[in-house]
């Protein structure tokens, strides 16, 4: 896969991670006199992320970023969200973006214990499975890139595609470094930044910024290794 593509498809992906990590997330559950907090499930990288390129029963091929193609099959427990709703196997499609968790079963087999989709369309997946559609997207939709210059609330972005662009963040906008909530002022010229947003009057203001490297955040390149290991 072409590198400049590569990089771009891994960002749709970790964005896309990004906001099934939210709506996955166990209800809160009220707690009595010294119950420990369990309120929350611990966050995970995905174990599977990708484009879904065939279902066929139960079972899901799922094409990851770097092009391999994964095989999922999901159970009667199995949970299905989609666009933050609880949803059911039939509800996806060819053409979704899609995070899988749960625990390997062979070389590039999966069983889920959890299947989720958000916010990408059919028809060939949305942005990131064609060098226009990126195009098109980075810098309008989402950003991605080192940062060149910190100027108050704008920063300089060299995007991976070659070009640099100014960016705006604002009271709404929320840092993040991995799990954690992190300020303005944790950021620093040469870091790698990326994350969702919006043109406002002309300027892209990010709604979401998220410090580090979007390849580690998105996971083992390949695809072959569980969410613990380096």
């Amino acid at each position: 896969m072409n590198t400049k593509k590569s990089i771009l498809t891994s960002a749709v992906f970790t964005l896309m991670a990004g906001a099934c990590f939210a709506q996955s997330e166990a209800p809160p559950i009220p707690q009595t006199g010294n119950q420990q907090d369990t309120s929350r499930e611990p966050r995970r990288r995905p174990d599977v992320l990708g484009k879904i390129t065939a279902i066929n029963g139960q079972t899901l091929t799922i094409q990851n970023p770097e092009g391999h193609n994964v095989t999922v099959t999901v159970t009667d427990a199995t949970r299905f969200m989609k666009d933050r709703q609880p949803a059911k196997l039939a509800d996806f499609k060819v053409g979704d973006l899609t995070m899988v968790r749960g625990h390997s079963t062979g070389t590039d087999t999966w069983e889920a214990e959890f299947v989720g989709s958000r916010g990408v369309g059919a028809n060939g997946g949305g942005p990131g499975f064609n060098q226009g559609g990126f195009a098109q997207e980075l810098g309008k939709k989402f950003i991605a890139g080192e940062i060149k210059s910190i100027d108050g609330t704008h920063l300089t972005i060299a995007r991976p595609d070659g070009q640099t662009q100014i960016i705006a963040v604002d009271e709404n906008t929320s840092f993040r470094k991995e799990n954690e909530s992190i300020t303005m002022a944790d950021f620093k010229v040469g870091d790698h930044v990326f994350g969702p947003g919006e043109v406002k009057d002309g300027t892209f203001v990010s709604s979401r910024l998220l410090l580090g490297d979007m390849h580690r955040m998105h996971g083992d390149p390949e695809g072959s290794h569980g969410p613990d290991q380096k």
